[in-house]
């Protein structure tokens, strides 16, 4: 196994967090990109914060926005911390020689760009990329085995209204345009009809009670209509560190990338 891989990992969301922290606790170098501001409210269970604090923390492993390019050689070379960029794409593709490179979005849809040729190893994460066409490699993120590697084909679409439904996440909506100021915390229980904060002079409540898993960045204009809060009304849906289905979905990227370096064809399931 060749711990001395290049890896880029493309997004903050709790997919891309998971597959990060893992390859980094492989003893990987690894790197993350987000090119534009992240919209994300589990913020707990990613490194989204990163792109704006400078500095955020997903079970005990550190992302820094390496602003500096000391600050991405210096986690590159310790491997201590995940060093974030958020130059374009396309430049940070140029300036290094990266073995790998990974984009797992945290929504499913047809990637906004294709990972063909762009380095020696390329990854999908969920439906949207094709293995042969997109990229090299697609990894499952639904059906019976998460984290499954395809080698031709893309993967199933997402389920993630049905896993919602079935850990009981409650959306929160904004009823006009804003920012969020929180008057809570991601992890406090809330009764129903509760006030999470405001936008503008505007309440805005809880629809069920439950604990609080997501919430919008209070620096972050949400359009009216979309979701600026999170409600969990079920003791067994995570809202901090990795999810255990993220945690096989990092598996399988973790097995590609070792299979690859290793000059081994790694198993396809189901793929199409």
């Amino acid at each position: 196994m060749n711990k001395e891989l290049c890896i880029l990992v493309c997004g903050v969301g709790e997919r891309a967090s998971a597959v990060a922290r893992r390859l980094i606790g492989e003893g990987y170098a690894t790197v993350l990109h987000q090119e534009r501001p992240p919209r994300a409210l589990r913020r707990r269970m990613c490194y989204a914060d990163a792109w704006f604090d400078g500095i955020a923390t997903l079970g005990g492993v550190e992302a820094r926005r390496a602003d500096r390019p000391t600050e991405f050689l210096c986690g590159m070379q310790t491997r201590q911390f995940l060093p974030l960029l958020l130059r374009p794409f396309d430049e940070v593709v140029e300036r290094w020689p990266w073995d790998v490179i990974v984009s797992a979005p945290d929504h499913d849809g047809r990637p906004a760009r294709s990972l063909a040729n762009v380095a020696e190893l390329t990854i999908g994460v969920g439906s949207g990329f094709v293995a042969g066409a997109d990229c090299d490699l697609v990894i499952a993120t639904d059906g019976l085995d998460p984290g499954a590697v395809l080698r031709a084909g893309d993967a199933p679409p997402s389920r993630r209204d049905a896993d919602r439904l079935a850990l009981d996440y409650w959306d929160v909506i904004a009823m006009t345009e804003g920012a969020l100021a929180a008057r809570k915390t991601i992890g406090e229980r809330v009764e129903a009809e509760e006030i999470l904060g405001f936008i503008g002079e505007e309440p805005v409540r809880a629809p069920v009670a439950g604990r609080i898993s997501g919430l919008a960045r209070p620096d972050q204009m949400a359009p009216a209509g979309a979701p600026i809060a999170e409600i969990a009304t079920s003791d067994r849906a995570p809202i901090a560190g990795v999810s255990d289905r993220n945690k096989l979905i990092a598996r399988g990227v973790s097995f590609a990338v070792e299979m690859e370096a290793g000059g081994w064809t790694p198993v396809s399931i189901g793929s199409r």
